[in-house]
């Protein structure tokens, strides 16, 4: 009878885990989340793709139980605010006026990185940190249903973003600063775009029942104080009218927020507008992004700036918005940037822009351009890469996880 009783009380208590856990079907703002649960799939069944895949995140994500929040009020230097919760980080590229005693206004070395914009005394390194953390977290938990990812992650966001004593301001007034010149810019915004991370983790667990009432409701206030700021502030609108990668990204965030906020009719407008002031003002009719290929980085900002309109392609598609089948009277199309790719991402030796990054053209084709073209296939449903050419192997784990090379799923 005994025996009986706890089978009964373990059966319930599985079917209240599973109950909590698969309550609807998740939906995800920047993910396909139909393939992501197919990856769940082929996880229970130990395909040996995924599988070994999964170990991977699950090794960083147990790593990661251990992360200790760093909140911007740590940060040593302090913003023209005065206000350590306001955001602070230096523009990466300028760098001390050798000419001068004090070394002001710093100048500008296009591509090379000054160390001292990388560190703790500002914000960007830590805020870099607290994002893929959460990253982590929010996927180990989507795909093990272990609650102590989602506990971790939800602790580490009520200080970033709730705790009055710890929580960032929603704004980027002082980002990207350039000491003796500006103390914020509009450089600056593109650098929270990774708070996508944040929206995404958020939408997994309180699909999974795991947020609180007061937890949603301070986010979604704290959001729309951000938006808010982005859609007002004169840095963000400045930064949403450039011609490059600058604009994506705010339209990466802008878009984002307002889908999560309930505005999607506002959402949809935007990305109807990224025809004629993303696309057509971007790439050129033979698929250039000069903007992005005159840079000293250009595998580095020509793969960052068409992966940007990927992801609000594949977000438009779902509201009714088809980006990819646009073209200017000049054939100016996001089809016709891949096609111009294409052209080098097998052949690098003939990449005929400059690449200062670390390891040259070579290594930042594998790095950054081929895993970009595997995710957009994914996302995009397209065949833009030969199925020879195998670019998922430049996948990281949890990209694996993420954007699911489609011919394996099948398997």
């Amino acid at each position: 009878m005994k025996l009986k009783s706890f089978t009964l009380f373990f059966t319930l208590l599985l079917f209240q885990s599973c109950e909590k856990h698969d309550k609807k079907k998740l939906s995800l703002i920047y993910f396909d989340a139909s393939l992501n649960a197919q990856v769940k799939e082929k996880i229970k069944e130990k395909h040996p793709y995924f599988f070994s895949k999964y170990q991977i995140l699950q090794k960083k994500a147990d790593e990661t139980l251990g992360f200790k929040a760093n909140s911007v009020v740590n940060k040593t230097r302090i913003p023209a605010s005065k206000n350590k919760h306001d955001y602070l980080s230096y523009a990466p590229y300028k760098w001390p006026d050798p000419t001068k005693i004090n070394g002001l206004p710093w100048l500008t070395r296009d591509g090379i990185i000054n160390p001292i914009s990388q560190g703790y005394d500002t914000d960007f390194k830590r805020t870099s940190e607290f994002f893929k953390t959460i990253e982590i977290l929010g996927w180990a938990f989507y795909y093990s249903d272990e609650d102590k990812y989602a506990n971790k992650a939800i602790e580490l966001i009520r200080i970033w973003y709730i705790k009055e004593d710890t929580k960032v301001n929603p704004n980027i007034n002082f980002g990207q600063a350039v000491p003796g010149a500006a103390e914020g810019r509009k450089a600056g915004v593109q650098e929270w775009l990774n708070q996508y991370h944040i929206i995404t983790a958020l939408q997994i667990f309180e699909n999974a029942n795991m947020l609180t009432d007061d937890l949603k409701s301070e986010m979604k206030n704290w959001f729309e104080q951000y938006l808010n700021w982005l859609l007002t502030n004169e840095m963000a609108i400045e930064a949403g009218n450039t011609g490059q990668n600058h604009a994506n990204h705010f339209n990466h965030q802008v878009v984002g927020l307002l889908i999560y906020l309930n505005r999607t009719k506002e959402a949809k407008q935007i990305i109807e507008n990224a025809k004629y002031n993303r696309i057509a003002t971007q790439i050129l009719p033979d698929g250039r992004q000069p903007k992005e290929m005159g840079r000293t980085r250009s595998v580095h900002y020509s793969s960052l700036n068409l992966w940007s309109l990927s992801e609000l392609t594949f977000i438009g598609k779902k509201l009714g918005v088809d980006l990819w089948s646009f073209e200017t009277e000049d054939k100016r199309s996001l089809r016709q940037a891949f096609f111009y790719l294409n052209k080098y991402v097998n052949q690098p030796e003939k990449w005929p822009y400059k690449e200062i990054s670390y390891g040259g053209v070579l290594h930042t084709m594998n790095t950054e351009m081929k895993p970009m073209f595997s995710k957009a296939s994914t996302l995009l449903k397209k065949q833009l890469i030969d199925d020879n050419s195998k670019f998922h192997q430049y996948l990281t784990a949890l990209e694996v996880l993420q954007y699911p090379p489609l011919n394996f799923l099948n398997d």
